[in-house]
């Protein structure tokens, strides 16, 4: 039998999901990352005074299946049990006692993190396929009706592939494949809020009674310790903390700079905090585009070209990981009914 190969745009849980259930079946697939690294919004930025978990904080499961990946994740030691002291509300002032939230966590879920940081969640999908990092693929070319290729923003062509299963970010998907069917306009429906992360670093513990805390300002929906994995000897380890806004103030602050939205951000949070912070020795802001999901496409996937070309996300079933892990499930899936009719 001919090799046949699959060409997967982004190394998230979706993509590597799709990427990992097909290369289990015997066929060939590429990966083909924009970025430096793999796990999408499951990020870490590493730096001198430690990891910042900067993008999605922690998962949950509800499909069986996706369950079961998380604790084979945990026996693999890629993932952990994670419970905080978590708080609600702005009610955080060290002299004040907040209010906890029943046992711990939002819901009766176990939340899940990576181990030891955020981005070793996918480690168990990371298999013998090729990933090709820092390539911004921009356009597919049909080459026929069973053969494509990609080209990325450096004027490179890679292929050909018998398919493509693309799980870029719902409106980079679109200028990816509108081109190439109409099937694919519907993508336009979904709707993806942004949201500013902070991530600082204090010279001394935080001496606060929470070690997260849910919407504790109307421009900071989420404030968490992060857990810092760069303790080097004869030296204390400074205090990480990660502050994400609110999709509201994200949005009215989308185009300003790094600099500034850190800082506005820091000032909410010393706010929050109701006294005089530790000193300061590290504070940067990231910026994503493309969070959380508010309107989704609905379902798993999106097929067009016989079937040869696909889009899968998290953005087809929701703001979850879990979405991205059932969509790139699907999508490989679909792929192997094409390719096997």
């Amino acid at each position: 039998m001919a090799t046949i190969n699959i060409a997967v745009i982004g190394a998230g849980m979706a993509g590597l999901k799709a990427a990992s259930t097909l290369h289990g079946i015997g066929i060939n697939v590429t990966v083909f990352e924009k970025s430096r690294g793999t796990g999408g919004r499951l990020a870490t930025r590493r730096t001198e005074f430690g990891n910042f978990n900067h993008g999605a904080q922690y998962v949950t499961a509800r499909d069986p299946a996706f369950r079961a990946f998380l604790r084979h994740a945990v026996s693999q030691n890629s993932a952990r049990d994670w419970r905080p002291n978590l708080y609600h509300g702005q009610q955080a002032q060290r002299q004040q006692t907040p209010r906890p939230i029943a046992d711990g966590n939002t819901a009766a879920d176990i939340w899940y993190q990576g181990a030891p940081q955020m981005n070793k969640l996918v480690t168990p999908l990371l298999t013998s396929f090729e990933i090709r990092t820092r390539h911004h693929i921009n356009s597919i070319e049909p080459r026929g009706p069973r053969e494509f290729v990609l080209h990325n923003n450096l004027g490179q062509e890679f292929g050909p592939f018998d398919g493509v299963i693309a799980t870029a970010p719902a409106l980079q998907a679109a200028e990816l494949l509108q081109p190439l069917s109409p099937r694919f306009d519907v993508i336009n429906n979904v709707k993806i809020a942004p949201c500013w992360s902070a991530m600082i670093a204090f010279a001394n513990p935080l001496p606060t009674v929470f070690d997260a805390m849910v919407h504790p300002d109307p421009a900071i929906s989420w404030a968490a310790r992060s857990d810092n994995n760069n303790n080097l000897p004869h030296r204390p380890s400074p205090d990480l903390w990660v502050l994400h806004a609110t999709t509201e103030w994200s949005r009215d602050n989308l185009e300003d700079d790094n600099e500034r939205v850190a800082s506005r951000l820091l000032e909410k949070f010393r706010d929050i905090c109701g006294s005089r912070l530790p000193e300061i020795i590290s504070i940067d802001a990231h910026r994503w585009r493309y969070a959380r999901t508010e309107t989704p496409l609905g379902q798993s996937h999106l097929t067009g070209m016989k079937g040869r070309i696909i889009a899968a996300g998290d953005w087809c079933l929701g703001a979850r990981v879990e979405a991205a892990w059932r969509s790139g499930k699907c999508a490989a899936h679909a792929m192997i009914e094409t390719l096997t009719s």
